[in-house]
């Protein structure tokens, strides 16, 4: 026993501290490596472009689906962008992805006269980002996904939130060369109707869902190099 005391006794000061500065360095070189790059703020913004170009042309699709189109106006688009969405979460595994990911739409939506999205967008990324929580969570499936369906939930409901903060009037006023009076009346009834929101969030809901499956396909199927090739439902 006294030998082990005489040992550690012995142990300069300076031992401890170079241990603590080993520690120190990989604990800053692990921050270093959770903070986006350049090359990671441009790859998650051209994806993030590519996103805002899938869901755009699916939105314009709906049109095709006449007065039924508010139903799946953004639902298509959640189940097409999904595997961008999950390339992007698990190649560029850092915080603040999500968020420029989603934010980048608002700024693209405000630029076309859609300044009501940016906030709408906005709320979408952060809550995508504290759903996923800490940056290792970037590359587990189960928590992308849920992230990925809260956050398109959020997003297809930027007609209810126009109607609910801006009201009839704002939103003709705010949208002159979309609405006219009537058709702003239009977009209330539908979306305070509770039958009408039931089927637009399930509808929603059942398309993210499904995306998730897409994404999760699409990226083990062609962008996972680490070999592991299980079931997407795992």
């Amino acid at each position: 026993m006294k030998k082990c005391l005489k040992s550690q006794e012995k142990i300069p000061l300076t031992f401890w501290l170079d241990r603590a500065n080993i520690i120190l360095l990989i604990s800053e070189g692990e921050v270093k490596q959770m903070k986006l790059k350049l090359k990671d703020f441009i790859i998650v913004s051209l994806l993030g472009v590519v996103g805002f170009v899938i869901s755009m042309a699916s939105g314009m699709a709906t049109q095709l689906f006449g007065a039924y189109g508010v139903f799946v106006h953004v639902s298509i688009g959640s189940f097409l962008c999904a595997p961008v969405y999950f390339v992007m979460c698990n190649k560029i595994p850092k915080r603040g992805a999500i968020f420029i990911y989603y934010f980048l739409s608002g700024i693209i939506y405000s630029i076309m006269g859609f300044v009501p999205m940016l906030p709408i967008m906005a709320v979408s990324g952060i809550v995508g980002e504290l759903l996923v929580g800490e940056a290792d969570n970037y590359k587990n499936m189960g928590r992308l996904s849920l992230s990925y369906v809260i956050s398109q939930l959020i997003y297809s409901l930027h007609g209810f939130f126009f109607i609910l903060v801006l009201g009839v009037e704002g939103l003709v006023k705010t949208f002159p060369n979309l609405f006219t009076l009537e058709a702003a009346q239009s977009v209330r009834d539908t979306f305070f109707n509770p039958m009408n929101m039931v089927v637009i969030l399930s509808i929603e809901i059942i398309a993210a869902v499904l995306g998730t499956l897409f994404g999760k396909y699409i990226y083990k199927k062609f962008f996972d190099k680490t070999g592991d090739k299980r079931s997407i439902l795992s």
